[in-house]
């Protein structure tokens, strides 16, 4: 079996596809309402439907406080290129680059309320 979507909320979609599509070289195949839908394509054939949060949720409640997305990146280089990148870029909420269990990794809230941990693990 494998996965055929994720299925996200967020506060802006318009702003969190263009992030995903300048930052992580996925592509937007569709984008339908007023900023209230896009589905986006990565590596791998992976799909993300993004769909606007309904104004009568909270964002802060909207998913639990350790929710997040994770990408495996191919080293440890490649994790510190795209932290410099999203910081040079003026990435607000940025975390600092951490090595813990084996793996360097940092975290970054995107556009549209994602949190989002990007990192390489060592092979042992």
């Amino acid at each position: 079996m494998q996965i055929n979507h994720l299925h996200l909320s967020v506060t802006d979609v318009a702003a969190c596809a263009a992030f995903f599509v300048k930052h992580f070289q996925f592509t937007l195949t569709e984008s339908r309402g007023n900023n209230g839908m896009a589905i986006i394509e990565g590596q791998g054939n992976s799909v993300v439907v993004l769909m606007r949060l309904p104004a009568e949720v909270d964002p802060a409640l909207a998913y639990p406080k350790m929710f997040h997305i994770g990408f495996l990146m191919q080293d440890s280089s490649a994790v510190n290129d795209k932290h410099a990148e999203l910081l040079q870029d003026g990435a607000s909420d940025l975390s600092e680059l951490q090595m813990e269990r084996g793996a360097l990794r940092f975290y970054v809230r995107i556009p549209g309320g994602l949190l989002v941990e990007l990192g390489h693990h060592a092979v042992a």
